[in-house]
């Protein structure tokens, strides 16, 4: 049998969330013929992740009873995570299946983390804080990450104001560098670099590869001196395994050795050579600093509750 791949995981979280499901409700609802659909679930059925049962002719499927076979961890597009395949091989020494999913926005990723859509993440310090208040307690920061690897790229001839990625360290870099307003958000490392690019602003905070990737287009580039980027967070159903997570986490850290970058650069989509650049921009770290965190306490305030948010959120 064939290896799952990201749509059988994708198949799997749908029947998770809408079990009982019929084979006809499922391949409606996905919009993919019954044929199609009855060989993948046929496929979760053979690793064990869900039961097909035949009701009068009617095929219903449940997820397996089997506690947690399957979690998803989420990345963004970035050359921070170069350990991240190293990472999964020991976390399928607790879980059976492990899939990455590859996100361009932070934010979004806190919230599906934050739902339990994924279980685990790669994702800034300031929205794991931030989505641990509004979840009331449903994701914490179990390990290290990341540090450095963001800057500001700078077009003089553009208009007046950045942009930059919602609630994440682009907007904790733009706040502690104080950049000039309006603060435009986007959704991508791409389209903030092609915000600063066209002149639709002056100003854009960006992360690797984005940020080397200006720099070969000749656009001038200051570092954000950001100590810590990323961490991992984790959803609260994981709770019972959070400890051995860590240390799965600390020990894929600290014996990570950057010798092979393929696999990781066709995960994230990048250039090889823009990844093995870029990759060096970064520090990697066992443990939060929780120090460095309380220090910028007050500039991730106003980042969760920026200078516009009154203009942004009333309408009347």
């Amino acid at each position: 049998m064939e290896e799952l791949d990201e749509f059988d995981f994708e198949l799997y979280n749908y029947i998770k969330e809408y079990m009982p499901i019929t084979l006809s409700e499922l391949a409606r609802n996905v919009k993919h013929s019954k044929s199609m659909i009855y060989k993948r679930i046929k496929k979760l059925e053979y690793y064990g992740l869900i039961n097909i049962k035949n009701q009068g002719g009617v095929s219903i499927i449940l997820i397996n009873d089997q506690k947690n076979p399957v979690i998803s961890i989420g990345i963004l597009r970035a050359s921070e995570y170069p350990y991240i395949l190293n990472f999964v091989k020991g976390l399928r020494d607790i879980f059976d299946h492990v899939n990455i999913v590859v996100y361009d926005n932070a934010f979004k990723e806190a919230v599906d983390l934050s739902t339990g859509k994924i279980q685990l993440a790669m994702n800034p310090a300031i929205s794991l804080l931030a989505i641990n208040r509004l979840s009331k307690g449903m994701v914490h920061i179990i390990g290290g990450g990341s540090g450095g690897g963001s800057g500001i790229a700078m077009n003089p001839s553009g208009k007046e104001g950045h942009s930059t990625s919602m609630m994440s360290s682009m907007e904790l870099c733009a706040e502690i560098n104080k950049l000039e307003t309006p603060r435009i958000y986007s959704n991508s490392g791409d389209e903030i670099l092609n915000k600063v690019v066209s002149g639709h602003v002056r100003y854009g905070v960006l992360w690797e590869p984005y940020l080397s990737i200006a720099s070969r287009n000749n656009i001038k580039t200051i570092s954000c001196e950001l100590d810590t980027c990323c961490l991992l967070g984790a959803n609260a159903s994981l709770s019972e395994k959070y400890e051995k997570i860590t240390k799965i986490f600390s020990k894929t850290i600290s014996t990570f050795k950057m010798t092979n970058l393929d696999g990781y650069a066709n995960l994230i989509g990048m250039p090889l050579d823009l990844v093995k650049q870029s990759v060096k921009n970064y520090t990697f770290f066992e443990e939060p600093d929780k120090n460095y965190l309380k220090k910028n306490l007050s500039n991730i305030r106003n980042v969760v509750l920026p200078y516009n948010v009154i203009e942004q959120s009333v309408i009347i």
